[in-house]
C-alpha cells in the first residue's frame, strides 16, 4: 500500500470529496422518497425497515466487493492489517453514533461503553 503521505497528497482528497457528495445524494434521495411516502399515506414503519434493509444490503455488497478486491491485490499481511485498521477507523464512529442515538431515543441515560479511539482499531 502507499505510504500515508503519498495517499494524502494523491487521490485521497478527490476520492473523499466524491464519496461525501455521493453520500449526500443518496441521503437526499432516501429522505425525499420517505417524505413522499408519508405524504401519500404509506406505511412509514415499512419504509423505515425497508430503508434499513436496503442499506444493510448495500453495505453487505460493498464489503463483499472490498474483500474480492483485496484478494486480487495479494496484499502482504502488514498491508492488510493497515487496510483493516483504516476500515475500522471509518466504520466505528458511525456505528457507535447510530447506536448511541438509538439508546438516547429509547430513553437510556448511558452511552455505549466502547472507547472511540485507535486502541481498538483493526480488532473487529
Amino acid at each position: 500500500m502507499s505510504s500515508p503521505s503519498e495517499t494524502e497528497t494523491g487521490k485521497e482528497p478527490d476520492v473523499r470529496r466524491t464519496s461525501d457528495r455521493l453520500m449526500v445524494i443518496l441521503g437526499q434521495a432516501l429522505l425525499e422518497e420517505i417524505e413522499r411516502a408519508q405524504n401519500d399515506g404509506e406505511d412509514i414503519l415499512a419504509w423505515q425497515f425497508g430503508a434499513l434493509d436496503a442499506l444493510t444490503k448495500q453495505l453487505s455488497g460493498a464489503l463483499t466487493a472490498v474483500v474480492t478486491m483485496l484478494k486480487q491485490l495479494s496484499l502482504s499481511p502488514e498491508d492488510f492489517v493497515v487496510f483493516r485498521q483504516r476500515v475500522h477507523q471509518h466504520l466505528e464512529p458511525a456505528v457507535l453514533a447510530l447506536l448511541n442515538a438509538e439508546l438516547i431515543r429509547i430513553g437510556s441515560q448511558e452511552k455505549l461503553p466502547w472507547p472511540s479511539d485507535d486502541s481498538r482499531a483493526g480488532h473487529a
